[in-house]
């Protein structure tokens, strides 16, 4: 009996041992068939391989409906395909498990911003950001892009300053920052010829562009700290 007991045992732990790094391979299998998704140049052969990465990934859940990683993996196929409906359900299975994990709070923000809705993405990628992403260049990046797709040109510029903090070689951050260096040139050039038989005053508030340049200054020294 006592000799049954400790195969029995040894059974479970081998099963326990051996089955989490299959269920690994199979994740990094369909990782690697999304990540294809998005460099190939056919349409056809993009959405084969999302396919393929979805029924992987609907294996896993099955198996593990509280396997993180498959859950997120498989929301990511339904975006890509457009099914805003499943897309939405897997991805929130996710975030429920553990709704306190930036990495999640990140993938609320990045569903959000795939199907175009700023402003519910920003709360996310805000939450994110104050959880232990502050260094998160795809973070600040998409809250860059949120804003400007918003219209909110003072927050856009102030997280891309961010972004570019964060990844200094960044190009297209430079090339944002440098649109909107030229635009802001331009305005307040325009600004000054508008203002050339105006009186002057000493408790001018700050311009849009010197508060956003503070803003980033406070937000970069906790960067730094």
């Amino acid at each position: 009996m006592k000799n049954f007991n400790r195969k029995y045992i040894i059974l479970i732990l081998s099963l326990i041992l051996f089955a989490n790094p299959v269920i690994a391979d199979n994740i990094k299998t369909a990782d690697k068939l999304m990540r294809k998704a998005h460099t190939v140049s056919s349409l056809e052969e993009s959405y084969n391989y999302v396919i393929k990465a979805r029924k992987i990934y609907e294996e896993e859940v099955e198996i593990n409906s509280s396997n993180i990683n498959a859950l997120v993996g498989l929301s990511k196929t339904y975006q890509y395909t457009k099914n805003r409906e499943d897309a939405k359900l897997y991805v929130l299975m996710a975030y429920n498990l553990k709704p306190y994990e930036p990495s999640l709070q990140k993938e609320m923000g990045d569903f959000y911003f795939n199907f175009q809705e700023y402003s519910t993405a920003i709360e996310y990628y805000k939450l994110a950001l104050s959880s232990g992403y502050l260094k998160d260049f795809e973070t600040n990046l998409k809250s860059a892009q949120c804003y400007e797709k918003l219209g909110d040109e003072e927050n856009a510029q102030l997280y891309y300053k961010i972004s570019g903090h964060v990844n200094p070689d960044s190009r297209q951050v430079k090339n944002k920052l440098n649109e909107y260096s030229s635009q802001h040139h331009a305005d307040n050039t325009k600004e000054l010829e508008n203002a050339k038989y105006k009186y002057l005053f000493k408790d001018k508030k700050l311009s849009e562009e010197e508060q956003t340049e503070r803003d980033v200054d406070k937000i970069i020294e906790q960067i730094n700290i």
